[in-house]
């Protein structure tokens, strides 16, 4: 094993690279850091993100890793993509994997949160705009981030906000880490497979307390399923996001984008003549979260012409406290013909979008346990609570869109289908 207090470097990073590139086979270990240069720490501090090549194993061993307010990038991406890299080549066993007390932690002022969507502001209040009667849009189209203002840098959020990028990966593991005020998406996989995610901690609220204030700090998804990833299995997953828990969002955008731009928030291209576009083969177990900034723990959006299938959930438990209640545990795709929304500028969810789903052992204290606002095939759910008093196990906006649906042992205070 190669450890990293025995490299030399100017910087954190450069001692981390160093050992990285001596691996010759063997595993990259970072222990708690030790360093004459700044030794009145003993965390690891990155101005810049930790790329890994394909045979690399990295072993986190009771440390702390911390991104510098100078860092506009993740803590580990795949070394394969990055700016400018259009098609990101497939490569092959990567490994983060934590032992003990493993945290990684978002800047102290970060220069740039959420995703692609949202302006940088800063300050970043919840209402921005200071609308005397602000709409969601007001509240949710600003993130914090110290570039904001200036005309150098990018003025929204990208992909570079992401805490772990890994693109077009096969065989890949990503274990037992505590993962603090994320930039954006905590951990994002894109055209990734035969992955597994495990042991994973959150702890994030959409909102970071920045110099005796709050700022919006939107996007805190936990872990993001994107288009061609396949055959993963996510399980043991807790604590606390801003936005979703886990999402699992096939999105064929249109045009031919190269990959590794800034300004968006996925690193791939969205040519899907040279990859595959469907989400399929996931295993979704042992959930023990809740989203903190109001949002879903589980969702599924399948735009475009993409689909996901062949999905399976067991084991969701909603530990938000009593008194907090989100609108949805788990939302199944999006309204039909919605072409052309601001929200949805990808095309519709085609009927048959989602199928070969099957969701078990799920206990909610959302308003709804499932959303199904569009089409949905060949799916079954058993095995629900709402402990809720006053919330619902379904509301389906497109009871003619459902085939091949069933349920089995529904408890909540509705249990009805509703339209409304």
């Amino acid at each position: 094993m190669k450890n990293v207090n025995d490299y030399e470097g100017s910087t954190d990073n450069e001692q981390i690279e160093a050992a990285i590139r001596d691996r010759r086979g063997d595993a990259v270990v970072i222990p708690p850091r030790r360093s004459k240069r700044s030794p009145e720490r003993d965390w690891w501090l990155l101005d810049r993100a930790v790329t890994l090549p394909g045979n690399t194993t990295l072993i986190l061993e009771n440390c702390r890793i911390k991104l510098s307010d100078s860092c506009r990038d993740n803590f580990f991406r795949s070394a394969n993509c990055g700016l400018g890299i259009d098609y990101p080549e497939r490569v092959s066993d990567i490994h983060i994997r934590g032992v003990g007390n493993v945290v990684l932690e978002g800047a102290d002022h970060p220069r740039s949160t959420g995703d692609s969507s949202k302006i940088l502001g800063c300050p970043c209040p919840r209402n921005f705009t200071g609308a005397e009667h602000p709409t969601f849009e007001d509240r949710h189209r600003h993130s914090y981030g110290t570039d904001a203002g200036n005309p150098r840098e990018a003025q929204r959020g990208d992909w570079r906000n992401i805490g772990i990028l890994m693109a077009n990966v096969e065989r890949l593991s990503i274990e037992n880490l505590k993962i603090v005020e994320p930039h954006a998406w905590a951990i994002s996989l894109e055209a990734c497979s035969r992955a597994e995610v495990r042991q994973i901690e959150f702890r994030a609220r959409m909102t970071r307390h920045i110099d005796g204030a709050d700022h919006n700090n939107e996007n805190q998804d936990g872990i993001n399923l994107r288009a061609g990833c396949h055959d993963v299995l996510i399980t043991d997953i807790s604590g606390t996001t801003g936005d979703d828990v886990i999402a699992l969002t096939a999105i064929v955008s249109p045009g031919k984008r190269p990959g590794g731009q800034l300004g968006y928030t996925q690193i791939m291209p969205n040519d899907f003549s040279k990859r595959e576009k469907d989400i399929r083969n996931v295993v979704i177990r042992n959930v023990l979260a809740y989203p903190a900034g109001g949002c879903k723990i589980l969702r599924l959006l399948a735009l475009g012409g993409a689909e996901i299938h062949n999905v399976t959930v067991d084991g969701i438990v909603d530990t938000s406290p009593d008194e907090f209640h989100t609108r949805t545990t788990v939302e199944l795709g999006a309204a039909p013909g919605i072409t052309g929304e601001p929200n949805h500028p990808y095309g519709e969810q085609l009927e048959q979008s989602i199928f070969d789903v099957a969701f078990s052992n799920i206990v909610s204290n959302a308003e709804r346990v499932f959303h199904v606002p569009g089409g949905l095939q060949k799916a079954v759910f058993c095995n629900i609570i709402n402990r809720n008093p006053n919330g619902k196990g379904f509301v389906i906006k497109a009871p003619n869109l459902l085939k091949d649906v069933q349920t089995f042992n529904i408890s909540a205070s509705r249990t009805d289908e509703e339209t409304k």
